[in-house]
């Protein structure tokens, strides 16, 4: 991409022209304001779902809730949301039920809660959170914003590992939708993640003692890429 003159800002340097376009997982409003401010053409790809989630967000804190955001608090999704509701109020992230437990006496402060949810969150970790949040609190707004096709593949992936000696997830390791994937279903069958097909070298045996293998993926990963997986394990058991 930087052949073609498109490159990644990690911060907003001093001086910025052209177009700036907002990846899929958002950003903070002040981003974009400042983006707009240095002159520069915003084109905003932030996808439905997660722009969805910061609606939500930024609503429950206008209407006074203190917002809770369950996912994990380094992601840029989750960030860029956190920064939708603390326009109006602190909001804070909840990454698990034992995170949960820390946070009681924090719940405890506040009248009116909300919740929503990272869209490529486990649906298993939205339900062990939901419960200790609610018993804490005495006005209580949820939104289970969880990725409806996210949802769908995890679904899906967990039925076919049910029906096969091996899972091999197919993916970016630094991607949260693929990386829960595999979450999924390690506890159901064994579970193998890898990014290229070049990573089937490690697992050879593996392969070559499953007799049904199921393939899975992240949504962002290529069919390019699944593709030579596939050929690749039909050769390592040819």
């Amino acid at each position: 991409m930087e052949s073609l003159g498109i490159y990644t800002l990690k911060e907003i340097p001093d001086t910025l022209s052209g177009i700036c376009i907002i990846r899929t997982h958002g950003a903070a409003p002040q981003t974009v304001r400042e983006l707009e401010e240095k002159g520069c053409k915003v084109v905003d790809l932030t996808c439905p779902d997660v722009k969805r989630v910061q609606n939500k967000a930024k609503s429950l804190a206008e209407e006074g809730y203190k917002v809770i955001v369950i996912g994990k608090p380094d992601h840029p999704e989750v960030i860029a949301i956190k920064a939708h509701a603390d326009q109006f109020s602190e909001s804070f992230v909840i990454s698990s039920k034992e995170e949960a437990e820390k946070y009681i006496p924090k719940i405890n402060e506040f009248r009116k809660i909300g919740v929503v949810i990272q869209t490529t969150q486990l649906n298993e970790n939205f339900k062990d959170v939901i419960p200790i949040i609610a018993e804490h609190s005495r006005e209580l707004k949820i939104y289970n914003t969880i990725c409806d096709a996210t949802f769908k593949r995890q679904k899906a992936a967990k039925e076919l590992a049910e029906e096969v000696d091996l899972m091999v997830v197919v993916g970016s390791k630094s991607s949260a939708n693929t990386t829960h994937l595999a979450d999924v279903l390690k506890p159901i069958k064994k579970t193998v993640h890898i990014e290229k097909q070049q990573a089937l070298k490690d697992f050879t045996e593996l392969i070559k003692n499953a007799e049904k293998i199921g393939v899975t993926a992240g949504a962002s990963t290529p069919n390019s890429v699944i593709d030579k997986v596939i050929k690749e394990i039909g050769e390592i058991n040819s």
